[in-house]
């Protein structure tokens, strides 16, 4: 169901790919996840409450190249999920009266399933890396 790039029941997929992206993050964010070593994904605090995290994800190596994506989310620990507020600083303007609903959760969609697919890449790449450095090692 996640694969598809329209849903039909967007706005249900939306919560189920927002909390997919937030078990993906677990195993990638040292910053939620003490016991995660070795991977690509960085994490830098921007605010936090009791039940909410504002963080910014980034590719090891490339938080001040304007190539690479740059995901600000905010992570709420309550529900299990993450939800993308704006990627390399262009911000979704929600609240506009010239958007309608559904234009919102189709940004939102798009937004949140290019952070699943970010997510899964580097998921995949630090697999990569921890198994070639065992390889090495071994």
């Amino acid at each position: 169901m996640l694969s598809q790039v329209r849903p039909v029941n967007k706005s249900f997929c939306l919560q189920m790919l927002c909390e997919k992206n937030y078990a993906l993050l677990l195993k990638l964010a040292p910053l939620l996840n003490p016991n995660v070593i070795n991977t690509t994904v960085r994490s830098k605090l921007l605010e936090t409450g009791p039940f909410t995290h504002t963080l910014v994800l980034y590719h090891q190596g490339y938080e001040q190249d304007l190539s690479s994506p740059q995901f600000k989310c905010r992570v709420y620990l309550d529900t299990k999920s993450v939800e993308v507020i704006s990627i390399q600083g262009v911000a979704f303007q929600g609240s506009s009266a010239r958007h309608s609903a559904k234009d919102i959760l189709n940004k939102k969609w798009t937004l949140n399933y290019f952070l699943e697919k970010w997510l899964t890449f580097q998921f995949k790449l630090s697999n990569v890396n921890r198994e070639a450095c065992q390889t090495i090692s071994a």
